[in-house]
């Protein structure tokens, strides 16, 4: 709700400043075909449903899901035109990624620093934590006390599990793993140096490495199956992506924390609890499997057109088999105010179908193979070693946080939130940059 007014204001100072900025923010004839027909699509898929429906509280509404559309078209856009009017060139990219990074840092010591000391329960923090989250917490609807993630004044202190400022903490494992962890891992993997007040590129790299695996370690703190999954891809395409003597440090890191982590298993109790829980005999899971199989069904019946955004719910209560349904949530909750998406893959397609999917699909793998063309002919492209490390950096980068985000899309990621589209636009306009320069 900030970051709209904010961008925009953003967008208008930079036009006052550089007129000649205001072409590059239209969009082009393709861009406005394509957005006419996916809303040409969906709300013909939308009005279907709703003739299917009628007026339930089982899904959004057409009126609803049509502004909820709009807000999402216009998100898109202006996260589009701030990143065309404000990243021209390298400096502007570098700077962009520093002050990312300079905000994460603050954002770790301030907010999520505080919340893993009182889930330790270490020092008396809950007063403090409690009026950040009062503040700045996102929450989901609640249905009851027995179904509350805040009663206690915020998510950390009534869950005693990590969010930063998300609605639980599978989303800060998101936010953290699929926006900052691929930018970190680029640039360590890469080799280059970056800060400017570093004292040489060991102390740089030493400097990225440790922000790199406080990460990690946020993401296994926050106690959820998503953080630990996320963590493991992560770490695997960071060796992947690196060279050398730093893929021999990663490889070590990776033993020497198996290890660990096999020991503190065996030896002690929080850490078995804790993986127990969340990983090895993760509980509760009746529900996710349900929505699941009640998604693809849903897809597999309405596959051309979908269901239109809003309305899986309905479907997927239809489709979910029974034995799943024997618990308190679904019991409680999800059969009397509806079913979430569970995993996000299958809710796209149940809800677009594969009349927009299919060319979502191609156009982000276009885009794909032609930043592995661009990776491939950089040095034919008389860049300095410099430029040529952060396109490799960034090249590592963007291929990894589409990785993550496929990955974690399996599970629940809102990849239509202001980070993951600002990465996403600002990892293609340096490959669409460098297209234009070096042609």
């Amino acid at each position: 709700m900030i970051a709209f007014p904010l961008f925009i204001a953003i967008i208008l100072v930079q036009l006052f400043r550089f007129p000649g900025r205001l072409k590059s923010i239209l969009p082009s004839k393709t861009a406005l075909a394509l957005t006419g027909f996916f809303w040409v699509m969906q709300l013909g898929a939308m009005a279907w449903s709703y003739n299917q429906t009628g007026e339930t509280i089982l899904t959004t509404g057409i009126i609803h899901s049509g502004i909820i559309l709009f807000t999402w078209t216009l998100t898109i856009y202006v996260a589009w035109a701030v990143i065309q009017v404000t990243v021209i060139d390298t400096n502007d990219e570098k700077n962009f990624v520093k002050s990312g990074l300079i905000a994460l840092a603050i954002y770790l010591v301030f907010v999520v620093c505080p919340q893993i000391l009182v889930t330790l329960n270490k020092g008396d923090l809950s007063g403090y934590v409690n009026r950040l989250a009062g503040l700045f917490e996102r929450h989901w609807r609640m249905h009851g006390p027995s179904y509350d993630f805040y009663r206690n004044g915020s998510y950390v202190t009534s869950e005693h599990r990590v969010n930063g400022f998300e609605p639980e903490a599978a989303f800060l494992a998101n936010l953290l793993g699929v926006v900052y962890l691929p930018i970190l891992m680029g640039l360590t993997a890469t080799g280059q140096k970056f800060w400017n007040w570093t004292k040489n590129r060991s102390w740089d790299i030493a400097l990225n490495v440790f922000f790199a695996l406080s990460l990690f370690g946020i993401l296994f703190l926050a106690k959820t199956t998503t953080g630990i999954l996320t963590a493991g891809v992560a770490f695997i395409l960071w060796i992947i992506w690196s060279k050398g003597r730093m893929r021999t440090v990663l490889l070590s890191i990776a033993v020497i924390g198996l290890v660990l982590i096999t020991v503190a298993y065996i030896k002690v109790p929080t850490v078995h609890n804790l993986l127990n829980q969340f990983l090895f005999a993760k509980g509760g899971t009746d529900n996710r499997l349900g929505g699941t199989i009640g998604l693809l069904l849903t897809f597999i019946t309405h596959p051309i057109f979908g269901v239109g955004y809003g309305f899986t719910s309905f479907f997927t209560l239809k489709n979910v088999p029974e034995y799943t349904t024997h618990n308190f949530e679904f019991e409680h909750v999800y059969s009397q105010f509806g079913y979430p998406n569970l995993s996000d893959f299958l809710g796209w397609f149940a809800s677009f179908g594969l009349v927009i999917m299919i060319p979502a699909i191609w156009l982000l793998f276009r885009l794909i193979a032609r930043t592995y063309l661009i990776r491939y002919r950089l040095n034919s492209m008389h860049l300095t070693v410099e430029q040529q490390q952060w396109t490799r950096g960034l090249v590592a980068a963007f291929i990894t946080m589409i990785i993550l985000a496929a990955f974690s899309s399996i599970f629940v990621i809102q990849v239509f939130l202001w980070p993951y589209l600002l990465m996403f636009f600002f990892y293609r306009k340096h490959i669409m940059r460098l297209e234009k320069e070096y042609k």
